[in-house]
């Protein structure tokens, strides 16, 4: 008897795991991560931006898959609620995804993720209506053709990756908690990426958007409990 309750109990752990696995197949690959970062805070969709492997040698070394894609990269944008403590701080997370099969370059560094748009550079940033709900802030140095490879980073095939921005209370206009806010996340890419003579490709392959400019839709950023106190 106790070795037939010890089978029915594998074979419950089994019957389990595979419901499991066909949830996983039908709600999809893209869902499942999705759904978890917006019901628990600290877990996100995909590995941290700045955990993308770094782009070495372009001159010699580049997908041919990813060079032939045409606007392979989607953007979106997740803010978390305001806070109602001057300790507390303002989460927007920024969500990149490679939607094609090929590895793909992106130009990104944490430290230069911007409020308000620079067109004469090259990066992502935050945009916000109304305009003044936030102050343009940051600055991006990568101006002109020549962008270094320590800025540039790679999406793998169907890779996501996500950057949070932490906005302190201080910083937050009181606009914003008037309701009505929202955000938007983009990327601009200015130039293909200059290389040297003699190298096995013409550029860094970097000019991965038609118009070289994606935005992902507006998000309104939640307002705090209405029992809150600001």
């Amino acid at each position: 008897m106790q070795y037939f309750r010890r089978g029915e109990e594998n074979s419950n752990t089994v019957v389990g795991i595979i419901l499991l696995v066909m949830l996983m197949v039908f709600v999809g690959p893209n869902t499942l991560p999705t759904l978890l970062s917006r019901t628990f805070e600290f877990a996100d969709e995909g590995v941290p931006c700045t955990n993308l492997r770094r782009a070495e040698n372009r001159s010699q070394h580049q997908s041919l898959i990813g060079r032939a894609a045409v606007d392979p990269i989607t953007v979106r944008v997740q803010p978390g609620r305001l806070p109602n403590t001057i300790d507390g701080s303002l989460i927007i997370r920024i969500i990149i995804e490679n939607n094609t099969i090929g590895t793909v370059p992106i130009v990104f560094d944490e430290r230069q993720i911007i409020v308000g748009d620079d067109i004469a550079s090259s990066g992502f940033g935050l945009i916000f209506t109304p305009p003044n709900a936030m102050q343009t802030s940051g600055v991006r140095t990568t101006q002109g053709g020549n962008i270094p490879e320590t800025l540039v980073r790679l999406l793998g095939p169907r890779q996501r990756c996500v950057h949070r921005l932490v906005i302190p209370y201080q910083s937050i206009d009181q606009v914003l908690y008037q309701g009505n806010t929202t955000v938007q996340a983009y990327y601009r890419i200015n130039t293909p990426g200059a290389l040297p003579p003699g190298s096995l490709y013409p550029d860094q392959g970097l000019d991965i958007l038609t118009n070289g400019f994606i935005i992902s839709d507006a998000v309104q950023i939640p307002p705090i409990a209405a029992s809150a106190s600001q």
